[in-house]
């Protein structure tokens, strides 16, 4: 059952169940993807890092000042593009945080509808879904009601 085709009726237990084990193996693969876009992001970080102080230290042996190697290595293109990756990494994983927040958002909904199917469900205090049409029935005369 797909939860866009309900028009406002309690879900059924079995369609409950369904949406909250659909909910929570959303947000679990979620959460795999953060795990493995932070450590794509960490290794990505490690390499421009490792380029970029190597290559500093080589331009300072050089004869390079201190102060202007930092500008002149960032410029380099093999280290540009590792800061390139890095920052891909980045957004690929702020990217990932956000759909585990919207996920949580999910499965909160996902709660909430449940708690509403199962109050929906329980009332006594509303008449039978019918009630309407028993009253509106034409009784035949002599018939008992």
């Amino acid at each position: 059952m797909s939860l866009g085709a309900n028009k406002l009726s309690p879900l059924e237990i079995e369609d409950a169940r369904q949406a909250a084990h659909q909910a929570s193996e959303l947000q679990r693969a979620c959460e795999d993807r953060v795990k493995q876009t932070s450590r794509a992001l960490a290794e990505a970080e490690r390499q421009y890092r490792m380029k970029m102080s190597t290559r500093i230290t080589q331009l300072i042996a050089q004869g390079t000042a201190a102060t202007a190697a930092k500008d002149i290595v960032r410029g380099e293109k093999p280290v540009a593009d590792l800061r390139f990756k890095r920052d891909v990494a980045q957004g690929i994983f702020e990217a990932a945080q956000q759909e585990c927040f919207r996920r949580g958002a999910d499965r909160r909904d996902v709660h909430q509808l449940i708690t509403w199917s199962q109050a929906r469900d329980l009332r006594v205090d509303t008449p039978p879904a019918d009630w309407m049409r028993r009253e509106m029935e034409p009784t035949v005369a002599g018939a008992p009601a």
